[in-house]
């Protein structure tokens, strides 16, 4: 039976041939989306390990303590910024031919050498040293290769420095070993030394990455395999009716099930091989798009055995899995399919799954969730799960509910036509829609998550001048600081500030001065709060340069101001109308106190912006800690200030964009399906009178019906799904979103009752007399 079924798929005439190449088009296009989205998934973990050597020297071997046979290795990561792009900085210096070398890199660098990712030493032979590769000390030695970066566009250096330097140098470590992971709970976005952002997540560390990526994975996936299901369904009608023909002369149950299994393997066998086709043709440009904020390498986008044995294997094995669930009618009874028997209606238990959903998270939201990643996994995913898996079992309760409706409340022919049709088969007329209402449910999570979430982040703007303000805080870097309530040592800022206002595009500095326990009182607008602040003194001739800083007092010479500066009260706030108070202190005196900031005025250019960083980085040789001390401009500091916030939106415009045009294509091919199998009662119809643009009516009601009172469902199921996430994982309120997510869901249903419009032309042409005739 099984060389007859092949025979009958291969030299079964054009109708034959014409349905294995649709189904193997339809499968071969889920199973290269389904590939893609997978290997996807691999690769951004890939990316989040491959950040596990920035964290290393987090937990380092105390100065003077080694381990036996292994040089220690001196280590000070730090951070750089060029042209708002992150830069990860490490400076290291090896005691020994056995400290440990960094991945990437062949040997430690020694003095006077320095390795960089391939996408750092292209810029740096495209820019001119003075704004970038004067940072540097030394020449470069060598690239640093893939094994050692999370993307191809990161910006990484390893400078070679002597024991002696290091040993020196703040927060310096001793490490006789390179970590390999990322810590499993870091509490935050930025490693401890303010290195390249790892990925979004909601609570820190790689349990939490695994939560989210599960969750997108879950959001990714369920829309690909419904397309799969539906595409294994076509001709679905009409395989039923040649095999109730074969029942009918003589054939047995298990043979005609045999035949069925045997094309629809066929099928899923071809439409594997052409999903890997796709999947490999579509590898490098997917590598290549910024899911995750940075593009992958094209070797990341890969399959684990056992992703390829699934698919491989499980493909073909659903197909002949939902080949003979298809026949259940033939195998009763085959006069039951020739005579169309309604199949009995779904029953009221499909909400259940549904309801356990949202009881699931109800529970988490009022008992509060595991404090742990995985803990909380457990809380978000089944619950999720639950919810998509319910609004599937849901949908054709719901379709037949809608339909009754109609039809109770109509008398029009066309109409009355589609409500018992819909009535008749709820479950066929929704695995058209499913896959566009899940895709409404995801986008609804989605959009609504990240609107909480933004609304739960300061909203922070500042005018374009302050925006381009270069603040370097070197105070945060002393530890006797007026910012510590202590004096730093004095620095050499009057020839600092006269080369800064050297550079083309300067047009101010302020150098603010350290005076210990000297404090601005409360009542100044913007600041918040009331009490005293922290505060140094500033040249009001200085001061006068950089008017977006605030002015003077008449007549005074010396002003308090924020000690902090942008890292504190001045964070956000417009200064511009703000007089600080008079400070008694001599212009003459100035010079000689510590140095607690440097701020200045640029006119926003990467020129200007990037020599003065420059020439801050050299003045100060500081190791910075936590980002605060590197010199950044506002605008970058605020575009840094909330890296999860655009990690999440990020992921959330991956889901919506993705899910989307695969809930199209699932339309599509549900509805081109449903014409192709109910060809000849559109035809019958047809001769018996009933026009064409009746039956357009039906067509389109068959198909809107379901979709707009499923997607009504599925908007208010994401609404309050979203809620008890915000609440539980945001601990906010939910916030409504904006216009944005009510053009998306309207244009997504605009689009689809196109793709149902766009079958007009087609039922015109499949309802002939002849199709009557020849069926």
């Amino acid at each position: 039976m099984i060389r007859l079924g092949l025979w009958l798929v291969i030299s079964g005439g054009r109708e034959a041939l014409t349905r294995l190449v649709v189904l193997a088009t339809a499968v071969g296009l889920g199973v290269g989306l389904l590939l893609t989205a997978v290997a996807a998934t691999n690769a951004a973990v890939t990316w989040n390990s491959r950040h596990g050597w920035f964290w290393t020297g987090t937990s380092s071997v105390p100065v003077g303590s080694e381990t036996t046979g292994i040089a220690p290795l001196w280590w000070n990561p730090s951070a750089d910024t060029f042209d708002g792009q992150a830069i990860s900085r490490f400076e290291v210096a090896a005691t020994g031919t056995s400290s440990p070398v960094p991945p990437g890199i062949s040997h430690d660098p020694g003095p006077g050498q320095y390795y960089a990712s391939p996408a750092l030493a292209a810029l740096l032979r495209s820019t001119p040293a003075d704004r970038l590769a004067g940072r540097y000390p030394g020449r470069l030695a060598g690239v640093i290769g893939d094994a050692g970066l999370p993307s191809p566009d990161s910006l990484v250096i390893i400078i070679g420095r002597t024991p002696a330097q290091l040993a020196h140098t703040p927060d310096s470590a001793k490490v006789t070993s390179i970590a390999t992971a990322v810590p499993g709970n870091i509490g935050g976005q930025v490693n401890p030394k303010g290195l390249e952002y790892i990925p979004p997540d909601p609570g820190g560390g790689q349990g939490a990455v695994d939560l989210l990526l599960s969750v997108v994975a879950l959001a990714l996936l369920t829309p690909v395999l419904i397309f799969i299901a539906t595409a294994t369904r076509l001709s679905a009608a009409r395989r039923e009716q040649r095999f109730a023909a074969m029942r009918l002369v003589g054939a047995t149950r298990r043979q005609v099930s045999l035949l069925a299994a045997t094309e629809s393997t066929a099928a899923g066998v071809a439409g594997v091989a052409a999903g890997f086709a796709i999947f490999f043709g579509l590898r490098i440009p997917v590598a290549g798009i910024p899911f995750i904020g940075q593009p992958f390498f094209p070797a990341e986008l890969a399959l684990s055995p056992a992703d390829i044995l699934a698919v491989a294997i499980g493909v073909p094995v659903a197909a002949a899995v939902a080949a003979r669930l298809a026949l259940r009618r033939v195998r009763i009874s085959p006069l039951g399919v020739a005579r169309r028997a309604t199949p009995p209606p779904p029953r009221a238990w499909r909400v259940l799954p549904l309801l356990a959903g949202f009881a699931e998270l109800g529970f988490f939201t009022v008992h509060g969730k595991p404090t742990s990643p995985s803990g909380a996994a457990l809380a978000f995913v089944p619950g999720f799960a639950l919810i998509i898996v319910g609004l599937a079992l849901a949908g054709p309760w719901l379709t037949m509910a809608a339909a009754r409706i109609m039809a109770r409340r109509t008398s029009r022919p066309g109409t009355l036509i589609a409500a018992r049709r819909l009535a008749d088969d709820p479950r066929g007329a929704f695995r058209a829609v499913s896959g566009l209402v899940l895709a409404l449910f995801i986008t609804t999570v989605a959009v609504v998550g990240i609107t909480t979430w933004n609304a739960q982040q300061r909203n922070v703007r500042v005018s374009a001048a302050e925006a381009n303000v270069l603040t370097d805080q070197v105070a945060d870097q002393q530890p006797g600081s007026a910012s510590q309530a202590g004096a730093g040592p004095a620095a050499p800022a009057a020839p600092l500030a006269a080369e800064l206002s050297g550079i083309h595009g300067v047009q101010g500095v302020v150098v603010v001065r350290a005076v210990p326990q000297l404090t601005i009182r409360g009542g100044f607008p913007n600041l918040g709060g009331t009490g005293p602040v922290p505060a140094g003194v500033v040249s009001c001739a200085q001061l006068a340069t950089v008017p977006v800083l605030g002015r003077c007092p008449a007549g005074a010479t010396a002003a308090a101001f924020p000690a902090d500066g942008f890292a504190g009260p001045l964070y956000g706030v417009d200064a511009t109308g703000i007089t600080w108070p008079a400070a008694n202190v001599a212009a003459t005196r100035l010079d000689s106190l510590a140095v607690d900031a440097i701020n200045v005025m640029t006119n926003g250019t990467v020129p200007a912006v990037e020599q003065a960083r420059t020439v801050l980085e050299n003045a100060h040789a500081y190791a910075v800690s936590l980002g605060d001390g590197v010199p950044s401009t506002v605008g970058e500091l605020i575009a840094q200030s909330n890296p999860t916030n655009s990690g999440y939106e990020q992921l959330a415009n991956t889901v919506i964009l993705v899910s989307l045009p695969i809930a199209g294509c699932t339309l599509a091919a549900g509805i081109a399906a449903g014409l192709a199998d109910r060809k000849r009662p559109f035809s019958l119809l047809r001769l018996t009178g009933a026009r064409l643009a009746t039956l357009r009516g039906v067509v389109a009601l068959e198909s809107a019906v379901p979709l707009l009172a499923v997607a009504a469902v599925a908007i208010g199921t994401g609404f309050g799904a979203a809620a008890m996430y915000a609440s539980l994982e945001i601990q906010h309120p939910m916030v409504a979103p904006g216009a944005a997510y009510y053009l998306i869901t309207a244009g997504g249903i605009l689009v689809s009752l196109g793709i149902i419009a766009a079958t007009f032309p087609l039922l015109a042409r499949i309802t002939g007399p002849e199709v009557a005739r020849n069926e």
